[in-house]
């Protein structure tokens, strides 16, 4: 450690913080992370560096702020949704962890992982024993990554993140020195800044960064409470410490995103037809035959676990801090990877499938906490306003999207045809002024509640 400096601030050691700064790499770095960004590479074609700049506010920015927003804010999600309110924390902080967690996203990372390796060792057509199995296995060594929260950085950054970091980068430089094809003229309507950030925002690494947020918070913690600081320096110390490592992170998803969309981008003339999984692992077939493949299936495993490993301590976080310390962060992880692996068995289509329209519900929220936290933390009304107005358009969002799923597509056709960029996917941009404005003006007499709740 190094606490030599002017502001008295005490800084970690530069190991220290690479190794907090990768294992924010890794736990952002999952499944779809490392999977889509080919996809929307190559289907930029000729259009790659707008799409990548639309991608890179949404995917990296955002959740970077985010970090930020936790230091300004006191907190990881749970504060910072209860600085909206009380009745906000408990509805929306809840929803998010459950949805990000156990009901959603943690059971995409295992059904993913199960996918990878059926592709390695021939397991399609496994009955489902097997996969429970397997599952069940999955989710026990995610366990003994997590049980003991100080311990986490400390696991990841010297098992599995050199694992994946060094599996990708050699996938990459490979497909950048010798490239398969040549862009194509892009492969969607849309401009393609908003194509880029469109999906971008859909890796729901901004809701992710708030969560994963609590995990480098007790990491950092643990490392400085020995020197005895105050509370005000272990509140400053904890906050630079948080950001740097928050920054070295997406320094390197900045660098392995980037690379991974020229891959796609260079395909587009060859490799027209296939998307996702099966693009990537085509690209690294062709360059690496087979032996390349398993490798890459491998890493795929490695991607997501480190994000069910962040996700599941996440959880714990929230609901030990939710519940002012009555429930047990070790009970509440095992129950979180029961249920993971529960509706894991159910297999990746079908939770991709059901996943991706609730998920537009949590974004706009996150990013309306994120801003006004950041920059505006004293217009608490309008905070209060866009957070709840945002989420009214996301749960909208999500019931057309679920409305689709069932055949009904056009069902709200005639509200997408009047509200301002909502056939764009920016519908809740006019929402989150709109609150914004409404909530200044007539919410700002709730500010000291919102204190008390803060």
């Amino acid at each position: 450690m190094n606490n030599g400096n002017s502001s008295g601030i005490i800084k970690l050691g530069p190991l220290v913080l690479l190794a907090i700064g990768l294992s924010v790499f890794a736990m952002h770095y999952g499944a779809s992370c490392m999977l889509w960004p080919v996809t929307w590479g190559r289907n930029a074609g000729t259009s790659l560096w707008p799409t990548f700049g639309g991608f890179f506010i949404s995917g990296v920015i955002l959740p970077f702020l985010a970090y930020i927003a936790v230091y300004k804010g006191g907190g990881p999600l749970f504060t910072i949704a209860a600085r909206v309110g009380p009745t906000f924390g408990q509805i929306f902080g809840a929803f998010t962890v459950l949805i990000m967690g156990p009901f959603f996203v943690i059971p995409r990372m295992s059904a993913a992982a199960w996918d990878a390796l059926a592709q390695v060792f021939g397991w399609h057509g496994a009955p489902w024993i097997a996969i429970f199995v397997f599952t069940v296995t999955y989710y026990a060594i995610c366990y003994w990554f997590i049980y003991k929260p100080g311990q986490i950085i400390d696991k990841m950054s010297r098992i599995l993140v050199p694992l994946l970091l060094i599996l990708e980068i050699a996938i990459i430089i490979k497909a950048i020195m010798s490239p398969i094809g040549v862009p194509v003229t892009k492969m969607f309507t849309e401009s393609p800044f908003t194509y880029g950030f469109i999906n971008g925002y859909q890796t729901m690494d901004l809701p992710a960064a708030l969560m994963y947020a609590g995990i480098i918070i007790t990491d950092v913690k643990n490392r400085i409470d020995p020197m005895k600081p105050s509370v005000e320096l272990m509140q400053k110390s904890i906050g630079w410490n948080l950001i740097a490592g928050a920054l070295i992170g997406f320094v390197f998803l900045f660098f392995i995103f980037l690379g991974e969309f020229y891959l796609g981008n260079s395909s587009g003339s060859v490799m027209a037809d296939v998307d996702y999984a099966r693009l990537f692992m085509s690209i690294v077939v062709h360059h690496w035959g087979t032996i390349g493949g398993a490798v890459f299936n491998i890493a795929l495993v490695f991607a997501a676990m480190t994000t069910a490993i962040g996700l599941t301590a996440g959880v714990g976080d929230y609901f030990v801090e939710a519940s002012g310390n009555k429930w047990k962060y070790t009970t509440i992880c095992i129950i979180t990877l029961i249920v993971s692996t529960l509706i894991s068995v159910g297999g990746l289509a079908a939770i991709v499938r059901w996943t991706a329209p609730i998920l537009n519900m949590i974004y706009p929220p996150c990013i309306a906490l994120v801003l006004f936290t950041i920059f505006l933390p004293k217009l608490r009304g309008a905070m209060r306003g866009a957070c709840w107005f945002s989420l009214g358009w996301g749960a909208i969002e999500a019931l057309n999207g679920y409305l689709g799923l069932m055949g009904f597509e056009n069902a709200l056709a005639g509200l997408y045809s009047i509200v301002p960029g909502a056939t764009l996917g920016f519908g809740f941009v006019v929402w989150f002024i709109l609150g914004a404005v409404i909530g200044h003006f007539f919410l700002s007499k709730a500010d000291d509640n919102l204190d008390v709740a803060a």
